[in-house]
């Protein structure tokens, strides 16, 4: 009983810092999946659409997993060269994560959150 008393703060820790790294992996992968989204319809689309509607598709491209609420910035670049070729379009976003278990993640208090970014550039 003394050793477990004594071991289970520890497994509860790492137990908990495995939930919230796992969140933050899952945002992490929404997010980029959210770019991505976001450049494809910008190469792909026919007429080529506005800058808004690029930045509509980046951001309800990430729910039901994330908050539209959350996003603090969504950027587009068209006319970016990848290597000798011109004409590709940079998404980014930029998305504050409220950190569900936050005494695990190094510098975080309760009530923190931690921003997450993704870039995507797509000819």
């Amino acid at each position: 009983m003394v050793e477990f008393a004594l071991v289970l703060p520890l497994l509860a820790l790492v137990l908990f810092a495995i939930i919230q790294y796992g969140f933050i992996f899952s945002a992490h992968i929404t997010l980029r999946n959210a770019t991505a989204v976001g450049a494809r319809y910008a190469t792909l689309s026919n007429p080529k659409p506005t800058e808004a509607q690029i930045k509509d598709v980046t951001r309800n491209a990430i729910s039901p997993m994330l908050q539209i609420a959350n996003i603090t910035a969504v950027n587009v670049t068209s006319n970016v060269t990848v290597g000798a070729t011109a004409g590709a379009y940079s998404v980014q976003i930029q998305y504050n994560l409220p950190l569900i278990i936050p005494f695990v993640v190094p510098g975080k208090s309760s009530g923190d959150t931690l921003t997450l970014s993704a870039t995507t550039v797509m000819r």
